[in-house]
């Protein structure tokens, strides 16, 4: 009887998902949890494993197409377990690979049951997902020492992923010279062409268009104070880092503090669907943190119940999270179910800041860069003066359909009057 994988619901707001290959092929044998294919979303490519046994009997979309959830795949005939009756002397259709004509049968056999590579293109060709091939490329590890723990020795994510962290499989520099010219050629000409578009940057255009189509977007700032958080960091950064591994910025405080106001304006905190007449307050308060990958795009990455942290724990969490997204170690629930996003352009040296709005949010916030200003400083007999402060501006782009312009500047000024008023000092003593 035969059994048809179908396309998984990868998350609460994915609809639909793009083959990126094919990691079995009819007449393969495959396990429950097997990986089967690599499907890429919006939010996540990932490898989709087998829901059962069985033998391979069809492929039913292509590479490259994009299907809906719930859409048919694969078809399994349910019941085979013999694995002789698809001879080793099939696998020459590996072969019509111009790099690797020169290799016979019996050769491409020998490297699938030994996990032994004669060169570096075999191992690309047989063995690597895109995301594990990304992966490798971007750590410079020399696949060619690589032993695969998958299907005939496939090498998985994990398999990468276990080289990375135990800082080991560098490629040499004699490695680099040891690569044939026409290999090199062809590298620098890709390097040199590179016009099309990355499926990152493809899903971010979309979204981003998207959302300028679905909310009515409304910028509206204010100026914040950070004087006195800049006392307390300039007091505890040294030990923090010491402690903790990475330094103390402005954003754990920012981030505290507009958990604080979500709190206190719940709008700000929701979904909106008018086609579906449907406005969801959320409960939970999950806070998205937009992580810049090194200049080839962005993903938010998402702190869950960003309200059962402190200030020390949101900023781990940030941290965290960051290097996760930045590692391409993130899974799912790194990169999903986010209720409200910051999107830290202070640290790039920003002023200010109109940002697009991560559907299905409401708003997001936008930090920019504090610096040492002039400002008029009252003091309590009413007297002015002027003095050098540490300031900064926070802005905010909310959807004009939910709320409107007085909920947006109560909210941001509640976020403002925590920043320069709380005692911040006892969240770190």
């Amino acid at each position: 009887m035969s059994q048809i994988v179908t396309m998984p619901q990868l998350g609460e707001t994915v609809t639909e998902g793009t083959i990126l290959r094919w990691l079995v092929k009819v007449g393969d044998e495959v396990k429950e949890d097997d990986p089967i294919l690599e499907i890429s979303t919006d939010k996540v490519d990932t490898e989709v494993p087998s829901p059962f046994n069985g033998t391979v009997s069809n492929l039913l979309v292509e590479e490259g197409e994009t299907v809906e959830v719930g859409a048919s795949l694969l078809e399994l005939d349910g019941d085979k377990t013999n694995t002789n009756d698809t001879p080793l002397k099939e696998e020459p259709k590996e072969e019509t690979n111009e790099e690797n004509v020169q290799d016979t049968s019996p050769k491409v056999a020998e490297v699938q049951n030994h996990n032994i590579s004669k060169t570096p293109n075999e191992k690309q060709n047989l063995k690597l997902s895109p995301v594990v091939r990304k992966l490798a490329s971007e750590h410079n590890i020399d696949i060619e020492k690589v032993q695969g723990t998958g299907k005939d020795g496939r090498i998985k994510r994990q398999d990468i992923e276990k080289i990375i962290s135990s800082g080991q499989g560098m490629i040499s520099t004699e490695k680099i010279a040891e690569q044939p010219p026409q290999e090199k050629e062809k590298e620098m000409l890709t390097k040199e062409s590179s016009n099309n578009i990355s499926r990152l940057r493809k899903r971010i255009a979309e979204n981003m268009i998207i959302s300028k189509q679905t909310s009515a977007h409304v910028m509206t700032s204010i100026e914040v104070d950070f004087e006195n958080i800049e006392i307390v960091r300039a007091k505890h950064k040294a030990k923090f880092k010491e402690e903790n591994g990475f330094s103390l910025t402005y954003l754990p405080f920012i981030s505290l503090a507009t958990v604080s106001a979500l709190r206190e304006y719940p709008v700000v905190n929701s979904s909106f669907d008018l086609e579906n007449g449907l406005h969801e307050i959320h409960n939970h308060i999950n806070l998205g943190i937009a992580v810049d990958l090194n200049q080839q795009g962005l993903l938010v990455g998402t702190l869950q119940e960003a309200d059962s942290f402190n200030l020390k724990g949101i900023a781990r969490k940030i941290s965290e999270t960051s290097k996760l997204l930045r590692d391409g170690k993130y899974g799912l629930d790194d990169v999903s179910g986010s209720t409200f996003t910051i999107s830290n352009n202070g640290s790039f040296n920003s002023f200010l800041t109109s940002p697009i709005i991560n559907q299905p949010n409401v708003a997001i916030l936008s930090t920019e860069s504090v610096k040492k200003r002039p400002v008029v400083v009252q003091a309590q007999d009413g007297s002015d003066s002027i003095a050098i402060r540490h300031t900064g501006i926070l802005s905010i782009t909310w959807d004009h359909r939910v709320f409107d312009g007085s909920v947006a500047l109560l909210f941001l000024n509640f976020i403002k009057e925590r920043l320069e008023n709380a005692d911040w000092s006892q969240e770190l003593d």
